[in-house]
């Protein structure tokens, strides 16, 4: 009886905080263009600006072919969203009314009625306002202005010389690593409304009530080798990095997840590590894993980067990582939160090192600096908000233990000594290189781009490419 009166209070009071509350969804009807234009077109929120320009039929399509080498100018223009919507009267008398960003990717200047309310830095977090003294009952004009990216950072890195980082000039910007490319993948950087938009009244503060869910997953530290346990027995982990699963992100339905994740969970992938060259994935991507049973091994978004760690750089992580760790601590799924995607303090030497030419002072500075974020203030930060899951300081500085196969694994090359008598009871990830499948490489590129040798920089599909 205790129990349930206990429940019976929990829904009562969660009935009463959804009739306070209201919500407008502000998903609709927008519209986007050049700002040295005067043109409106159609866009779709969520989306990006390469699939509201191709939707428009303004650029080919960036998967086919090679257009995607004819498309850098976007990332060095200026764009604009709006969109225009009414407000019920009773919205406004609440006393609170909030406009509410899910992901805005990534400089971004936001007018309510021409007022400008918001300057947003950071795609890997969400944005609150108050809008209740902008509104008006009708027509009210909601316009987003995403200056370019690149440019933006070019503006920095000026103000940051000599310091030149040696892995680019992206460190500055909190935005997804792997939109700037790699030896792989092509630079395609985007910007825009990449997560849901709202009004959200009503009439007073609610206490945010996020449920706080404990992984029965533990992690076992040891010097003699570390491992994952589940009621006191260690588990045989097989993992996978996990990169997003379109380059524009907001494609990415519920479904495709629900097929990636099958697929892997029937390839004997029990943890997937979500990389720090990628996102925080959307909640879809992290409910699937809890009712799927497959381990995530959380990133935070950074890579084998040193970064240049000032005050505002600072007071942008920490917002970051509260409103991450507050959103993602109710999926038992998570089972470990890591501070960065391989950068670990022999590799942060390195970076120091081999990069630009410091003198010592200098050298010192950055050292100091990046040691304190990454090895202090984020467990700090996290272990305030969460402090129910271990917290590792890389993806690279743990001893895993090992153990002797009991199975056959016909994965393993039967000529690889190294797989025959034991393994890492945690493998973090493998690599198994393989060009697309025959169909995938038809239906995207012409005839003529497709042939046995070719050259890397064009985007063709070589053996040698895919062989390195």
């Amino acid at each position: 009886m205790k129990y349930f009166l206990i429940l019976i209070f929990l829904l009562f009071t969660n009935t009463i905080a959804s009739s306070q509350t209201t919500v407008i969804d502000l998903t609709t009807n927008w519209q986007f263009k050049n700002q040295k234009d005067s043109k409106w077109f159609s866009a779709s929120v969520p989306g990006t600006i390469h699939t509201d320009l191709f939707a428009n039929k303004l650029i080919a399509d960036p998967y086919k072919e090679q257009n995607i080498v004819n498309l850098g100018w976007i990332d060095r223009n200026d764009w604009e969203y709006r969109t225009v919507f009414d407000i019920d009267i009773e919205m406004l008398a609440k006393n609170i009314v909030d406009l509410v960003f899910d992901g805005l990717d990534t400089y971004a200047d936001v007018y309510l009625n021409g007022k400008l309310i918001l300057q947003a830095n950071n795609m890997f977090r969400g944005w609150t306002v108050d809008a209740r003294p902008y509104l008006r009952r009708k027509s009210n004009e909601l316009l987003v202005q995403f200056p370019s990216t690149l440019n933006k950072i070019d503006s920095i890195a000026f103000t940051k010389l000599p310091f030149v980082p040696q892995g680019g000039k992206q460190v500055y910007v909190r935005k997804a690593q792997f939109q700037f490319g790699s030896n792989s993948d092509p630079a395609i950087l985007g910007c825009g409304i990449w997560k849901n938009v709202k009004i959200i009244s009503r009439d007073k503060v609610l206490r945010k009530a996020t449920l706080r869910q404990t992984s029965p997953v533990k992690l076992v530290l040891q010097n003699s080798g570390s491992y994952f346990e589940k009621k006191g027995v260690p588990i045989e982990i097989n993992a996978a990095v996990w990169m997003p699963a379109d380059f524009f992100l907001a494609k990415v339905t519920k479904n495709e997840y629900r097929k990636i994740l099958i697929s892997a969970k029937e390839a004997n992938i029990n943890m997937l590590r979500v990389s720090g060259n990628g996102v925080y994935e959307a909640d879809a991507f992290y409910d699937l894993c809890d009712s799927l049973g497959i381990m995530v091994w959380q990133d935070f978004m950074f890579t084998e980067e040193i970064y240049p760690v000032d005050s505002a750089f600072v007071n942008n992580i920490f917002g970051e990582v509260k409103y991450q760790v507050e959103r993602l601590r109710q999926h038992p799924c998570i089972v470990v939160w890591c501070s960065n995607n391989n950068l670990n303090n022999k590799g942060l030497n390195n970076e120091l090192q081999y990069g630009t030419k410091f003198t010592e002072d200098e050298f010192t500075k950055l050292w100091n600096e990046n040691l304190r974020l990454f090895n202090d203030s984020l467990p700090k930060w996290v272990n305030s908000f969460d402090s129910t899951r271990p917290f590792l300081h890389s993806s690279t500085n743990i001893n895993w233990a090992k153990f002797e196969f009991t199975s056959k694994r016909d994965w393993i090359p039967a000529n690889n000594s190294v797989y025959k008598k034991e393994l890492q009871l945690v493998k973090p990830a493998f690599n198994f290189t393989a060009t697309a499948n025959h169909f995938t490489i038809k239906s995207n590129f012409a005839a003529k781009f497709v042939y046995l040798y070719s050259d890397k920089k064009d985007l063709t599909f070589s053996a040698n490419f895919f062989a390195n």
